[in-house]
């Protein structure tokens, strides 16, 4: 019996040892840029007297950082241990959206002064798993305000389903590019038709100091 004691008191103080000892698997980590094509065409390069837009803040939801986010449900999220994006999806965001504005729409980018400015928060920007498959999602509210009223407010969504291997995640990366970019072209259309048809006296006004 005294045999029996020693040993399993000598087993219960190796335990932990052996915990503190054990080597576990170095994680590998894989980062991802979201990738899109896009189409070949003459940018409709702005005017000098184009409308005048500022882009102002682009935040997003505190789960949204380096860590690829997924969903199962419509109320529970989680994160990948081992899969990143290469930046915060705010900055892809903030690119695709200058892209689309500056560069492919007759919109000219103010740094300063007055004027409407366009606000971002970004609330989703997740890969999510359905009975049918995975889809990449962005979901973002959006608006469009100058020191005085709010000109344009909404929120949109783009789900983009992942092709191929759903399990591969470059598939995802390639479905999160295309939603990214679906998202700012819908949103650079709807400000610049906006701003367009405003009218003269309500662009000037918004533009004085």
């Amino acid at each position: 019996m005294k045999i029996a004691k020693t040993l399993l008191f000598a087993l219960l103080l190796s335990a932990p040892g052996c915990a503190l000892t054990s080597k576990a698997e170095p994680l590998s980590v894989r980062y991802f840029t979201p990738k899109w094509e896009v189409a070949s065409r003459a940018p409709d390069r702005a005017s000098a007297d184009g409308p005048r837009l500022r882009l102002g803040r682009i935040s997003s939801s505190s789960h949204l950082r380096h860590q690829i986010v997924y969903r199962s449900s419509d109320v529970e999220v989680a994160m990948y241990d081992d899969r990143r994006w290469t930046e915060k999806p705010e900055e892809y965001v903030r690119r695709a959206l200058a892209r689309a504005l500056f560069e492919e729409r007759p919109l000219v980018q103010a740094v300063s002064g007055g004027g409407p400015a366009l606000d971002i928060e970004l609330l989703a920007f997740d890969e999510v798993h359905r009975k049918d498959g995975r889809a990449a999602r962005i979901t973002l509210h959006y608006a469009v305000q100058d020191d005085r009223t709010v000109l344009d407010a909404q929120s949109m969504t783009v789900d983009v389903a992942v092709r191929g291997d759903t399990d591969d995640p470059e598939n995802m990366a390639a479905a999160m590019g295309a939603a990214l970019h679906e998202i700012a072209e819908r949103l650079a259309s709807r400000v610049a038709s906006r701003l367009t048809a405003a009218s003269p006296g309500e662009a000037q006004a918004s533009a004085a100091p």
